[in-house]
């Protein structure tokens, strides 16, 4: 994840791509409810300030104000009650979202953040997915979000800037080995 990002602009067509591949993440019964809205220029001086996530990232890692481009992954629960509403999907209850033990418009905006995590990196630029901790629902009236549509986190993309280095949790915290999280035939 990198947390210090060159000032450098990023072309909106490589924006394009890169969200064009990363939403080919799976899609439960493809009902297709990820968006993602791009934020940059006065749209992203709103997000910092409206989810004092500016005000945070200013005391604690200032190098990530200056990603030029805001990735926003929302899903919009209703494709999926709606999707599973179909004859194809119906009988299982899951036309109601209450229904889902696992709701999988999370679940799918996760895998299409992934990838775009994994593409950025892949290309040689600069992300870092955080969530949004303040005023959320607040931006995203703001932007004109339907207010069924959620927030799934924020993804800064840019050029990784030459000095960024590895910081935070996984400097300091071990990964666990291997045998803790692999069980095999039971727990």
């Amino acid at each position: 994840m990198t947390r210090q990002f060159a000032p450098t602009p990023l072309d909106p067509l490589v924006v394009g791509d890169l969200l064009d591949l990363a939403r080919r993440a799976p899609s439960a019964g493809f009902s297709q409810g990820l968006h993602f809205l791009v934020l940059s220029g006065d749209s992203l001086s709103r997000f910092w300030e409206l989810t004092g996530a500016g005000e945070w990232f200013a005391a604690k890692q200032p190098g990530v104000l200056l990603a030029p481009v805001i990735v926003l992954p929302l899903a919009d629960p209703t494709a999926y009650t709606a999707r599973y509403a179909e004859g194809d999907k119906s009988g299982h209850g899951l036309d109601d979202a209450a229904n889902w033990d696992v709701p999988f418009w999370l679940t799918d905006a996760a895998m299409a953040v992934q990838n775009l995590l994994l593409l950025a990196e892949e290309r040689g630029l600069g992300a870092l997915y955080f969530g949004i901790f303040r005023n959320a629902r607040t931006l995203l009236d703001s932007l004109g979000v339907p207010p069924h549509v959620v927030q799934v986190g924020a993804v800064a993309l840019g050029q990784r800037a030459p000095e960024d280095a590895p910081t935070g949790s996984p400097t300091k915290r071990p990964r666990r080995p291997l045998e803790e999280i692999i069980h095999h035939r039971q727990w």
